[in-house]
């Protein structure tokens, strides 16, 4: 009996060393959300918007700046409330006019549409004090998965100071813009094929 009760404890013991020696998670100061700012006029049509395509980095919550040495590092204290890429695609759907012609609309909703709007996400980072977003975006009919038009897009923003909120700042605004661009290539693409 005496045995059984030196085991347990020496095993609580160990398991509670273990659990100490753990590092604590690192919990963000302040967390930023990419939003539509533009009320575009809608679509001549429906549209499927895609997430954007992205590395692994700039597709997750991290907030990255390029370093001195041209290596990507993480931002302390700030990150994205949810993956940027999504955030994007939510904005650029958000960007148009809900009308009774054409509706932006996500993948997962499976309605068939003539075209898509897909977009290859290649910069989304500080670069000092100045946030920087690059896209390649491409409309694509569907019916014969056709590309009707392709563009690259870009958008800098400068911030306040060298605070991490506001280089945060920065970049949310040139990502708003990025995915505003995006939007209005959407509508003159479609306005054309008509």
């Amino acid at each position: 009996m005496n045995l059984k009760l030196a085991i347990i404890g020496m095993s609580t013991l160990a398991v509670s060393a273990c659990v100490s020696i753990l590092p604590e998670p690192t919990v963000a100061d302040a967390l930023y959300s990419i939003e539509a700012e533009a009320d575009l006029s809608g679509l001549s049509t429906d549209l499927i918007v895609r997430e954007p395509d992205a590395p692994r980095l700039l597709s997750g919550q991290a907030i990255v700046s390029l370093g001195g040495d041209s290596g990507l590092r993480m931002v302390p204290g700030v990150e994205w409330s949810g993956p940027a890429t999504r955030q994007i695609q939510l904005a650029i759907i958000d960007s148009f006019k809900t009308q009774d012609t054409g509706n932006a609309v996500l993948p997962e909703l499976g309605i068939f549409t003539d075209y898509e709007l897909a977009t290859q996400l290649s910069v989304l980072r500080l670069e000092g004090q100045t946030g920087v977003c690059e896209m390649v975006v491409s409309v694509i009919a569907t019916n014969n998965r056709s590309l009707m038009a392709r563009t690259e897009i870009s958008s800098s923003e400068r911030a306040r100071s060298d605070r991490s909120s506001d280089r945060a700042l920065a970049l949310r605004a040139a990502a708003t813009n990025c995915a505003t661009q995006a939007a209005q290539f959407a509508i003159e693409t479609l306005d054309d094929a008509d």
